[in-house]
């Protein structure tokens, strides 16, 4: 039986199967797709020592799936926050060097216990746009202590696993309704109430890292910022499989919704707007783009990823239909004409089930009931 032979034999809905990974729920991130699929695919498709490559990089499923099962990842993404969740997932830290993070919540404590005590205000405030529209004041000032405290860190590696602790808990925090609604409401929120979910957050990482950094120590990880439309990536015939969920055409807005992450870490949300493919802020324009420009765009990105790619080896995407002015776009399809102006030759495809609370798009945008696992072979 052939390794595609194989493939058509798995229950590829995964209702009750898991994986040796801990780190997918690090941080929020809308959409991601469950690690059960890449995992599959990497056993079945690649052999130790392989390199696994994600051309939508998102919160790192697919490489953190590589390394554990002592693969090599590569990836990029035009996200900053992503790459950095990424990072964090797919670096070791050793029990050791994360006990330091207690004196480094001591130190924040303290910090905003004499502010709160002195009742001075002498924080620097971030030049953010409306900041003051969706945190509280003394939840900003909180933040602000926060982050110069990692700031001072000097190990990087500590810094950045904490700049995603904290990043993960500022919608919470913030009148932003949730991750995937972007309006403001009202939250009761108190003073220490930043900081005590910023540290529980901390420790909930602390924990899920030190039961994985054994397992992600099977591989390595170089990830870029980068736009997969743009040429030059990586080097050529590197990648021994390329395993993506891509964006959907009017489905998400991932500048807009981790916007204040984006801003307080110092990332560019601004450049992400101009860059994201998909966009629902595009898509839903009265004269924006259609499902051909979602082809072409796509199109782009599969003539970079087959030079990535060693030839024979596999391209597998995971997408779902999508709704765009009142049409349903099947997305697979759309994938498939895409493949015929390059090197890919569309081999299969299977269909599995999803629950809904999966996948976390806008309902007036297309409740996704099922995906599509597409896969090309690269005959260049």
């Amino acid at each position: 039986m052939t390794e595609l032979n194989i493939l058509e034999n798995i229950d590829w809905d995964f209702a009750e199967a898991s994986t040796n990974s801990t780190t997918n729920s690090m941080h929020p991130y809308p959409a991601k797709f469950i690690p059960q699929i890449p995992n599959h695919l990497i056993q079945q498709l690649t052999k130790v020592g392989d390199t696994v490559y994600e051309p939508f990089l998102g919160s790192g499923t697919t490489a953190v799936e590589a390394n554990v099962l002592g693969r090599n990842a590569i990836g990029n993404d035009v996200n900053e926050l992503a790459v950095l969740i990424s990072k964090v997932k797919t670096t070791p830290v050793s029990n050791k060097r994360l006990q330091n993070l207690d004196s480094l919540l001591n130190k924040i404590y303290k910090h905003i216990e004499l502010l709160y005590s002195e009742k001075k205000n002498n924080i620097e405030i971030p030049d953010i746009t409306n900041l003051n529209l969706w945190f509280i004041d003394f939840v900003i000032h909180e933040i602000v202590i926060i982050k110069q405290e990692i700031e001072k860190l000097a190990d990087e590696d500590i810094k950045d696993f904490c700049l995603v602790a904290l990043s993960g808990i500022l919608v919470n925090v913030s009148r932003q309704d949730s991750d995937t609604r972007y309006v403001r409401v009202t939250k009761n929120i108190n003073h220490f109430d930043t900081f005590n979910k910023f540290s529980k957050q901390l420790n909930k990482l602390r924990k899920i890292m030190i039961a994985s950094s054994e397992n992600i120590k099977n591989g390595t990880s170089v990830f870029k910022v980068e736009d997969s439309r743009t040429e030059h990536i990586f080097e050529e015939n590197v990648a021994d499989i390329a395993i993506t969920s891509p964006p959907y055409p009017n489905a998400y807005d991932y500048h807009l919704y981790h916007k204040y992450r984006l801003f307080w870490l110092g990332m560019d949300p601004l450049k992400l707007r101009k860059l994201e493919i998909g966009a629902h802020a595009d898509y839903s324009k009265k004269n924006g783009p259609n499902e051909f420009d979602f082809m072409r765009d796509m199109e782009k990105c599969m003539l970079n990823t087959s030079k990535i790619l060693k030839k024979g080896s596999f391209f597998i995407l995971v997408i779902g239909n999508s709704i765009l002015k009142g049409r349903h776009i099947e997305n697979n399809k759309i994938l498939q004409q895409a493949a015929e102006a390059t090197p890919f030759n569309f081999v299969t495809e299977f269909t599995r089930n999803i629950k809904l609370n999966r996948k976390s798009f806008n309902p007036k945008i297309g409740n996704i009931k099922q995906e599509k696992i597409l896969i090309f072979e690269n005959l260049k």
